[in-house]
């Protein structure tokens, strides 16, 4: 049987005595020592277990390591499943099954109970050992106590959905509910709302109480705005003293009137603090869905810039973003738009806007971003923003994407010494149509393939992850380097670079802006960039803003640097490939 050990039939009275020495007698001295050193560094124990007899021995630290109230019990299959809980008692008896034994590595995890009643998680891995006739005779691994790393997977997984300080949701799990909710609200013909809160006159707080009385202020507005909220509410933390409250249903007259309950409750009372209790209010902004906003990026900004306007009214005040909510002439403009891009696309006139991405340590440019314009006939410069999103839902995006690669692939192949990063949608990655025309293109081109970086970009819509895994696979085999852009959702999605195989992560610009002043996001930006190299992964930072937010990143071992500070987007290369022209006033400044 391929990949497991055979041995003979060993019976009961055979069976080797619970003696380490016995156990590693045919090793050298030298390489015992090293072989004990290196379980002892790792906090892990040798059992062997036979199946002929359910004996298991140990080596001699087993019970330093998992102290028990009845040690007999170790030494037996039966005796130490007593001590593992549910999941572990199912693992460990799949491993002795027969139907189990054609995989001969295993690696599991389960919880042990000590002495103490405390469960610790433990990492059960090793081999089966098969005779002859192919039986399971006995199994030989190793036992070590992971629980600080569970404690640690566990925290990840939170954080990446939740927002520390007050408990609701984070940023990028509010914008996905918000487009979940944008999305319905088209589909079924109804109206929702999206609130952006802020805190008035934080600042007087930090300054008179500190930022740690802040918190608490920040932590007791999130739970009254908790509370205020109905069943058709979900609210989240999106900057440091703002929250987003998504409401599915809400005409749009009641809006005002929804804010006002939101206002009045986090006003109603004080705010108990560690310091004293503090009297808070909240401002609101407010937009409705979908009429005057599209998507979650245009519901946020648009609610920003009605929570803006409420601010320079005074404290508790209230404003909506107004707009024309003629569904007519959103269908107009949304098909104005697309005769825009098609014509574009049909008369050369998308273009490529080129940003240095730069080495943190010299700022010397690595290679440049490709960022998609749209010239109209008049002349003017449509940025990204302006036509990509109706690309998407016209079903144009795909279009879009070969045309950047097009026109990135032809400059490629006349300057030899350039490296670009190129951004492809989860459409192209996921559906056949355009995946296949995309690969054949780079395949056609392959010699510059090695100079290319495709970026996947808006990761939480790949919803098909096993279609995205063949796309990049095929771009590596091709000779792509693979990054992952937008990237802040946490371990869970660190979970999925495991499976896509990518080179290196693009930290959403959304925690690097006022990164100097945020200790939130300072963070979360060190443990996302931990967990880069944990993972080998290079690092990229984007929307770096100034020289502060440069030398905390170097502090925190960022790879590479993007931002306006360092280079804006022009339409026209440099005429020296390898130069830093675009960050090099930036370099002398900051070196």
């Amino acid at each position: 049987m391929p990949g497991t050990i055979v041995m003979k039939t060993v019976t009961s009275d055979m069976a080797p005595k619970m003696d380490t020495s016995a156990a590693f007698s045919e090793i050298a001295f030298d390489e015992r020592a090293r072989l004990q050193m290196a379980l002892d560094i790792s906090d892990a124990v040798i059992y062997e277990w036979s199946l002929v007899d359910d004996r298991i021995q140990w080596d001699d630290r087993i019970h330093a390591m998992l102290p028990t109230n009845d040690p007999e019990h170790l030494q037996t299959g039966e005796g130490f499943k007593s001590f593992l809980d549910e999941r572990g008692v199912k693992l460990r008896s799949s491993l002795a099954k027969g139907d189990s034994a054609s995989l001969s590595s295993f690696q599991i995890e389960y919880q042990f109970r000590m002495a103490s009643d405390e469960l610790c998680w433990v990492e059960d891995r090793g081999r089966r050992v098969v005779n002859q006739n192919g039986e399971v005779e006995c199994i030989i691994g190793v036992l070590r106590i992971i629980t600080q790393h569970k404690l640690r997977e566990q925290r990840l997984n939170y954080l990446a959905s939740y927002d520390d300080l007050t408990g609701l949701l984070n940023r990028t799990r509010l914008r996905e509910k918000l487009d979940q909710t944008i999305y319905t609200c088209t589909q079924e013909n109804q109206s929702g709302a999206y609130l952006v809160a802020g805190i008035d006159a934080l600042a007087a707080v930090n300054s008179d109480y500190g930022f740690d009385i802040a918190d608490e202020v920040i932590a007791g507005v999130g739970e009254r705005l908790r509370e205020t909220a109905g069943p058709d509410a979900t609210i989240g933390r999106v900057a440091g003293s703002k929250f987003g409250i998504i409401i599915d249903t809400c005409d749009e007259d009641a809006i005002a009137a929804k804010a006002q309950e939101f206002v009045d409750g986090v006003h109603i009372s004080v705010i108990d603090t560690s310091s004293s209790p503090i009297a808070s209010t909240i401002s609101i902004g407010g937009v409705a869905l979908p009429f005057a906003a599209e998507n979650s990026a245009m519901a946020m900004a648009r609610a920003e810039q009605a929570l803006d306007i409420a601010k320079h009214t005074g404290r508790s005040a209230i404003s909506i973003y107004e707009t024309s909510h003629d569904k007519g002439t959103v269908r107009k403009h949304n098909a104005q738009v697309g005769d825009q891009i098609v014509s574009a696309l049909n008369e050369r006139r998308v273009k490529l806007a080129y940003q240095p991405i730069v080495s943190a340590e010299t700022l010397d440019v690595r290679e440049y971003e490709c960022l998609i314009r749209l010239i109209d006939r008049e002349g003017k410069v449509w940025s990204a923003g302006e036509f990509v999103p109706h690309a998407e839902r016209l079903g144009l995006i795909r279009l879009l994407d070969r045309r950047v690669l097009e026109l990135a692939v032809d400059v490629l192949q006349d300057r030899p010494n350039l490296r670009f990063a190129i951004n492809v949608s989860g459409v192209t990655a996921t559906e056949a149509v355009g995946l296949e025309g995309y690969l054949r293109h780079i395949e056609a081109n392959r010699n510059v393939a090695d100079r290319m970086t495709i970026e996947l970009t808006e990761t939480s819509n790949l919803r098909n992850l096993e279609e995205s895994v063949r796309f990049l696979s095929r771009l590596r085999d091709l000779g792509c380097r693979i990054a992952i852009d937008d990237f802040g959702a946490g371990y869970t999605s660190f979970r999925n670079l495991q499976a896509l195989v990518v080179d290196s992560v693009k930290i959403d610009g959304a925690f690097i802006r006022g990164l100097a002043t945020n200790q939130d996001n300072q963070v979360f930006v060190r443990t996302l960039l931990e967990l880069a190299q944990n993972f080998g992964l290079e690092t990229v930072a984007e929307w770096v803003g100034d020289e502060e937010e440069v030398e905390l990143l170097r502090q925190y071992g960022v790879d590479y640097l993007q931002g306006f500070y360092l280079g804006e987007p022009v339409m026209a290369l440099p005429e020296k490939d390898c130069a830093m022209d675009l960050a090099y006033n930036r370099k002398r400044s900051i070196a």
